[in-house]
């Protein structure tokens, strides 16, 4: 679909928006997109998102995930890009991002155009909440005027209209019956991102060890919103003995996480490092999903699992699972003063 829009200064911007596989594939199109995004001689992603950027617009990404290219151009040049995710199955959560805007044409209202498609869409599909992290002023002007608000940190969040944010966190990741396990897929993106955002169980200081997540009071402090996912689905594809299991509520939704790894070199790969991540209703039933985790790993022989804990309800489900203190280390995570 095309959609025309005249821009304040008369010119004119072609956005084009990709629903899921349309306009996939490595052909010139998808090139000058991700030549345009990735920045080769000013690089603003890491490797992982490069790396998923080049599957989404070759539609070679696994099949859970429903995504949406936006691709706005004046006088046929790429002058913008936005892309947004969610679950084929069940499109309730998603995640925005890949937004970026020439700088020669910054402040035309490219962006703005590009997210109200975007989120215009989603709640279209049935869209219950998406999420994007932004720590710039201007860009957080724009995703407001479509409805997204500050979360958490540095991250944003548009709820569907009609939507009482004081009460959605506890409602949507309310229990729901006991849950069941199965793996990680891409169509999670914005299940797990909302997962790992929440503020609550606000106890558990550690969200994300190696992505250096951790709840420092009044957020949750981390260096993007949908990087964490992107960096540890990277992990997860990269060894045979890397875990990662999620339970799934009788609603279909996400409310734990334990997500393991193991370096891919020896001596190290027999020694593994586990993120955990629950919602509040469901603490009680993050074992579960440790207990998957470790199986898997078991059969690939690794041997020895290390997780990160700081407060005891954390620490608690830890030795419910069989983890005994290594090291503590008090003085090693400084959250400051409060």
């Amino acid at each position: 679909m095309e959609k025309v829009f005249a821009l304040p200064n008369g010119e004119e911007l072609v956005a084009s928006v990709l629903g899921p596989g349309e306009g996939r594939g490595t052909g010139a199109a998808q090139q000058e997109t991700y030549s345009f995004l990735t920045r080769p001689f000013d690089p603003w992603m890491v490797p992982a998102e490069g790396g998923f950027l080049a599957e989404f617009l070759a539609g070679t990404h696994d099949p859970s995930l429903a995504d949406t290219m936006l691709v706005g151009r004046i006088d046929g040049t790429v002058v913008g890009t936005a892309w947004h995710g969610t679950s084929r199955d069940l499109p309730e959560m998603g995640g925005y991002g890949f937004v970026f805007t020439e700088p020669e044409q910054r402040g035309k209202g490219i962006a703005q155009r590009l997210t109200e498609l975007s989120i215009q869409g989603f709640w279209e599909v049935g869209g219950q909440v998406s999420y994007l992290g932004t720590v710039n002023p201007v860009a957080q002007h724009i995703y407001e005027k479509h409805g997204y608000r500050h979360y958490n940190g540095l991250t944003y969040r548009a709820l569907r209209p009609g939507t009482d944010g004081a009460t959605f966190d506890e409602e949507f990741f309310g229990r729901a019956g006991d849950g069941m396990v199965r793996d990680m897929r891409m169509g999670d993106i914005g299940s797990y991102t909302g997962l790992v955002m929440l503020l609550e169980p606000s106890e558990w200081i550690v969200r994300d060890f190696t992505e250096a997540m951790f709840y420092a009071p009044p957020a949750v402090q981390a260096s993007g919103c949908l990087r964490p996912f992107f960096n540890s689905m990277t992990r997860h594809t990269a060894g045979e003995a890397n875990a990662w299991k999620v339970l799934i509520n009788d609603r279909g939704r996400m409310v734990a996480s334990a997500n393991l790894w193991a370096p891919g070199h020896a001596p190290v790969r027999a020694n593994a490092t586990m993120e955990l991540q629950a919602a509040p209703a469901y603490v009680d039933r993050a074992g579960e999903v440790i207990e998957a985790a470790l199986e898997h790993a078991a059969a690939y022989d690794v041997r020895a699992v290390r997780a990160y804990g700081v407060s005891e309800g954390r620490l608690g489900v830890l030795r419910e699972a069989g983890f005994v203190e290594e090291v503590v280390q008090p003085a090693a995570l400084d959250l400051g003063e409060g």
